[in-house]
C-alpha cells in the first residue's frame, strides 16, 4: 500500500507484507547506482527491519529468493541454463540484484553483521551457495572478511600517537576546563557507541530499563555526572571556593558546547541549576557576571519548553561529530511507539512508522559509524574520572549537604530539593552500576594514581600525593582512613578496598550519625534547636564519631556532617558551651544567650511552669535576634563553664528542697 505524501522523501510504501518489502528493496538494485529515493527506502529497510524481524531471518529470506529465482523469475531466452557467464540471463540478472542488496546492507551497517553470529552464519551460508554455482564474482560481494571487529565498544583507544609521554595532572584543581570536558565527551563517546539498536528498541516498546545494561550504563553516567558537578561543589566550604567550582564548570560547559556534546552539557548544566545550589544565595553573589549569563544561556538552550524546541533547533544545524541528548530521543521514541501500531490493515507492516522511527534512530546510531572525535583522550585521567562519577548520591543526601553548607534564613528556600525543568523522567530509577563494573573501575583508578604519582615507584603513597588526588572525590575520608595497617602509607590493596567499600555510600555516611542515648553531667545543647538537654538522666542523644548532642526528637533532623576529629572538636566547644578564640562574635552570642538562659532557670523555681514557658518563648526570640543582628551586643558576658554548672546543682538542689533560689550578682 503506497501512500501521496511520504514521511521519508522516496519512502513511499505506507504497510506490505516483509516479503514484499524484501522484494521491493531487492528491485531497486538495478546495474547502475541507486538513485536519491532508492536509497532512502534501502537506508530506511536496513536500519528498521529489526523492529519487525531478526537479521538473520532477513538473511535467510534472500537466500531463500537467491534459490528460488528459477521458478519465480521468467527468462525467455533459447535454451537458457541460467550460468554465471550468461548475463543477459534475467535470472542471473535478479540474483546479482540480491547480493548487491547484501552487499549494501554490509556497507552501511557493518554492526549488525560483527556483533550478530546467527547473522554471519547465514551470510555464509550464502557464499557457499554461489561457490557450489561457480559464481566467484557474487561471492565477493557477501564477502564479510573486511567488516571492523568493532572491539571498540570493548577496547577503544583514540589517544593521539604524538602526545604519549605528555604528562596530564589527574587533579581536579589542576585540569583546565577545556581538558575536562575533552575527557568526559571521551567518557560519553564509548557509552553511547554501545548502544545497540536493539536497546533502543526494547526500551522504546517497554519503557523499562530492565535487562537493558548499556543504555543503563548511559543513563547511569548522566546521572553521575550531574551529581558529582553538585557534590564537588558543596565539598568547599565557603561561600567563594563553591563560586569558584561553579565558574570552572560553567568554562566545561562552553567546551562541550563547542564540542556539539549536548548530553554532557544536559547533565552539567542541570546540576549546575539544580535546587540543591540554586538556594545557595551566598554563593550565588560570588559568582562572576560572565558565569551567570553562560548559565543562563546554556538553561534557555536546554530548556524542555515546548518540547526542547531551541535544543532541536540548534541539534539539526550542527554537522560532523555530536553527540545529542539521549533522554530527549528516548522520549520520542516512547511518544511514537505508543502513537502509533506496528501492524496495520489486517498484518502489514506498518512502513510509514518505520520510516518516522528512522529518523530518530539514525541520530541515535550515528555515532557508530564514527571513528574519529575531536578530543585527545588520557585513559589515566579517564580512569579516574570514570571512578569518581560512578559514586551514587541521592537527591536528599545532596540537599542535606546544600542545607548544611547554607542553612535556611529568613528568605525559605524551598523544603524539599527538585530538578529544573530542563530533566526529564528517563534519568530516574537507574540503579549504582554493579559490582564487577566497580571492581574494574577502581583497578583502572588505582593503577592511574600509581603510574602518576608513586614517584619513587615504591609502589606506596604518601601523604601529600593522596592529598593532591583526593581533589577529586567529594567527601572522601582522610589519609589516615585509608592507611588500615597505620604505616604512614597507602598500598594499592588499601586504596581498592576502601573506594570498593565506600562506593556509593560516601555521602550517605557521613550524614549518617551514631546517636546513642546518653547522661550528661553539665548543662548541654541541642546542635539543631540549640536548647538545654532536661532531665535527670539519659537527657539527650550523643553520637559516637563527632560528639554533637541533640534532642530525641531533633537527632533526626539534624543535617550536620558527621566527620570524626575535626568536627567533635568543634561541636564539642559549641554544644557544651566553652568558648574557642576562633568562633565568630555570633557564635559566641548565642554561647553567651544559652548562659542567661542557664540563669534564669536557677531563678525561676517559684514558678516552674510558667517561668519554662516563658523562658523558651525568650529564647526563640533571642535566637531570632542571633540571625537578624551579627554586631556585638552591650552587655554581652562569657561565664566560665565550671561556675556556670555550679550554679546549676545548686538551683537545682533548692528546687528539690522547695526553697527559693536567691539571684546572684553576675
Amino acid at each position: 500500500m503506497e501512500e501521496e505524501k511520504s514521511v521519508v522523501v522516496g519512502v513511499c510504501i505506507r504497510a506490505a507484507t516483509p516479503d514484499r518489502l524484501i522484494q521491493i528493496c531487492v528491485e531497486n538494485f538495478g546495474p547502475d547506482e541507486l538513485d536519491e529515493q532508492s536509497e532512502e527506502y534501502c537506508r530506511v529497510f536496513f536500519l528498521m527491519h529489526q523492529w519487525f524481524m531478526k537479521s538473520e531471518e532477513l538473511a535467510q529470506a534472500f537466500i531463500d529468493f537467491y534459490q528460488g529465482c528459477d521458478e519465480t523469475i521468467t527468462c525467455d531466452l533459447p535454451d537458457c541454463q541460467h550460468l554465471p557467464i550468461n548475463d543477459d540471463c534475467p535470472v542471473q540478472q535478479y540474483k546479482v540484484k540480491i547480493c548487491r542488496a547484501v552487499r549494501y546492507w554490509i556497507q552501511q551497517n557493518p554492526v549488525h553483521f560483527a556483533m550478530d553470529s546467527p547473522l554471519r552464519k547465514a551470510t555464509d551460508r550464502l557464499g557457499q551457495l554461489l561457490l557450489a554455482e561457480g559464481n566467484t564474482k557474487l561471492k565477493q560481494l557477501v564477502d564479510l572478511s573486511q567488516v571492523p571487529s568493532y572491539d571498540w565498544m570493548r577496547n577503544m583507544s583514540v589517544r593521539n600517537p604524538s602526545n604519549h609521554n605528555r604528562k596530564v595532572s589527574l587533579v581536579f584543581n589542576h585540569l583546565e576546563p577545556e581538558e575536562l570536558a575533552d575527557q568526559l565527551t571521551y567518557l560519553e563517546y564509548k557509552a553511547f557507541r554501545r548502544i545497540h539498536f536493539s536497546d533502543y528498541k526494547n526500551y522504546a516498546v517497554t519503557a523499562s530499563l530492565k535487562e537493558n545494561p548499556k543504555l543503563e550504563r548511559s543513563i547511569g553516567l548522566f546521572n553521575g555526572l550531574s551529581q558529582w558537578v553538585q557534590c564537588m561543589i558543596l565539598s568547599k566550604t565557603t561561600p567563594q571556593q563553591r563560586a569558584d567550582v561553579i565558574t570552572k564548570f560553567s568554562n566545561v560547559s562552553k567546551r562541550l558546547r563547542v564540542l556539539q556534546n549536548f548530553n554532557t552539557l544536559m547533565a552539567i548544566v542541570g546540576g549546575l541549576t539544580h535546587s540543591a545550589l540554586a538556594r545557595l544565595s551566598k554563593t550565588n553573589a560570588c559568582l562572576p557576571s560572565e558565569t551567570q549569563k553562560t548559565l543562563m544561556e546554556f538553561t534557555e538552550l536546554l530548556s524542555s519548553n515546548n518540547n526542547f524546541s531551541n535544543y532541536r533547533k540548534v541539534y539539526h544545524q550542527c554537522v560532523d561529530f555530536k553527540i545529542p541528548i539521549l533522554g530527549v530521543h528516548l522520549k520520542d521514541l516512547i511518544s511514537l511507539h505508543t502513537a502509533l501500531p506496528d501492524r496495520v490493515e489486517g498484518n502489514l507492516i506498518n512502513f510509514r512508522k518505520m520510516a518516522q522511527l528512522s529518523l530518530m534512530l539514525q541520530e541515535l546510531t550515528r555515532l557508530q559509524r564514527v571513528d574519529n572525535i575531536p578530543v585527545d583522550a588520557n585513559m589515566d585521567l579517564v580512569n579516574t574520572l570514570r571512578l569518581s562519577l560512578d559514586l551514587n548520591y541521592t537527591e536528599d543526601e545532596i540537599y542535606e549537604l546544600s542545607l548544611a553548607r547554607e542553612p535556611r534564613g529568613s528568605v525559605s528556600s524551598p523544603t524539599t530539593p527538585t530538578k529544573p525543568v530542563m530533566f526529564a523522567d528517563w534519568i530516574s530509577g537507574v540503579s549504582p552500576p554493579d559490582p564487577n563494573t566497580i571492581n574494574k573501575h577502581v583497578h583502572d583508578m588505582v593503577e592511574a594514581v600509581f603510574k602518576n604519582y608513586d614517584h619513587d615507584k615504591d609502589r606506596f603513597i604518601s601523604h601529600a600525593e593522596f592529598e593532591a588526588i583526593a581533589g577529586n572525590f567529594p567527601f572522601i575520608d582522610s589519609f589516615y582512613v585509608l592507611d588500615a595497617d597505620k604505616d604512614g602509607m597507602i598500598s594499592k590493596d588499601e586504596m581498592k578496598t576502601y573506594f570498593i567499600r565506600a562506593n556509593c555510600h560516601a555521602l550517605r555516611n557521613s550524614f549518617k550519625h551514631a546517636f546513642h542515648e546518653t547522661t550528661y553531667f553539665k548543662p548541654t545543647f541541642c546542635i539543631h534547636c540549640t536548647g538545654l538537654l532536661w532531665g535527670i538522666i539519659k537527657q539527650g542523644w550523643k553520637c559516637k564519631e563527632c560528639s554533637i548532642n541533640a534532642h530525641k526528637h531533633c537527632k533526626d533532623l539534624v543535617v550536620m556532617e558527621c566527620r570524626k576529629g575535626m568536627a567533635a572538636k568543634r561541636t564539642d566547644s559549641i554544644s557544651n558551651g566553652s568558648v574557642s578564640n576562633d568562633l565568630t562574635y555570633s557564635a559566641k552570642r548565642k554561647i553567651s544567650q544559652r548562659h542567661k538562659q542557664a540563669q534564669l532557670l536557677a531563678q525561676s523555681s517559684e514558678n516552674k511552669a510558667g517561668s519554662n514557658t516563658g523562658m523558651q518563648n525568650n529564647q526563640n526570640n533571642q535566637k531570632d535576634q542571633v540571625f537578624q543582628d551579627d554586631g556585638p551586643r552591650e552587655g554581652e558576658f562569657y561565664e566560665e563553664q565550671h561556675l556556670l554548672y555550679d550554679r546549676w546543682l545548686k538551683s537545682e538542689e533548692l528546687v528539690s528542697q522547695d526553697k527559693p533560689v536567691q539571684p546572684e550578682n553576675s
